[in-house]
């Protein structure tokens, strides 16, 4: 099987209504000004210039060092293992790192990140800013339900608005990748389907097996 992953919030004080975003904060620079290294097209979606999500590495130039963590205190809401900070698993620690490197080493961006409280005056902890840099098509071209598209996309129910679609069983729906076409990678983004980092079996195994507080992930069938 394959596996999506991504980061969530977990693990807070009971006491806290609802799951604050703790989302991180640029000290010595910002996120957003990070810029996409290559931005050559091909049979996927646009590559805009902060899409630092699609598969692509990036310019180191712009790449912060410190991060002011928002929300409450790590005494009641603790720093978590795996975060997303940009919509996507993108913040990890040293484990993560780790071994994700055993599989593919010298493959992907690992920026060191310095957390800082919310006041910027304390550090946290400390990690990763992570960028995925395989870029690879790897849906099954017959499997998946509702089939892909003519440009070989899977697209989510909310694109999906044919008369055809709306009538059917979406239960049925499914994602199937391709073992032939992952071949020897561990960990990517596909070409057709951008929205989810792609972990092998093997890969995203000993990632669940590490226990990494704020990983959470779903299984897909591969053929």
């Amino acid at each position: 099987m394959a596996y999506g992953m991504g980061g969530g919030n977990r693990n807070y004080d009971p006491s806290l209504k609802g799951l604050p975003s703790n989302s991180f904060v640029g000290i010595d620079g910002e996120l957003s000004d990070i810029e996409v290294a290559d931005r050559t097209p091909d049979e996927g979606g646009p590559i805009m210039r902060s899409s630092w999500h699609v598969g692509r590495a990036v310019k180191p130039d712009n790449v912060p060092t410190k991060l002011r963590r928002t929300g409450p205190p790590v005494s009641r809401a603790k720093l978590l293992d795996v975060n997303a900070q940009t919509g996507s698993l993108d913040l990890v620690c040293q484990t993560f790192k780790d071994i994700v490197e055993e599989f593919e080493p010298d493959v992907h961006q690992f920026f060191p990140m310095t957390y800082y409280n919310s006041k910027g005056t304390e550090v946290i902890g400390e990690g990763y800013f992570m960028v995925i840099c395989q870029r690879i098509s790897t849906l099954h071209e017959t499997l998946c339900v509702p089939p892909l598209d003519e440009r070989g996309r899977y697209l989510t129910p909310s694109i999906r608005q044919s008369p055809e679609y709306q009538a059917s069983d979406k239960t049925l729906d499914k994602k199937v990748f391709s073992s032939e076409k992952i071949g020897s990678h561990h960990m990517w983004r596909d070409l057709k389907s951008p929205r989810e980092c792609m972990f092998s079996n093997a890969l995203g195994e000993r990632l669940i097996a590490a226990n990494l507080s704020g990983l959470v992930y779903r299984t897909y069938e591969e053929a």
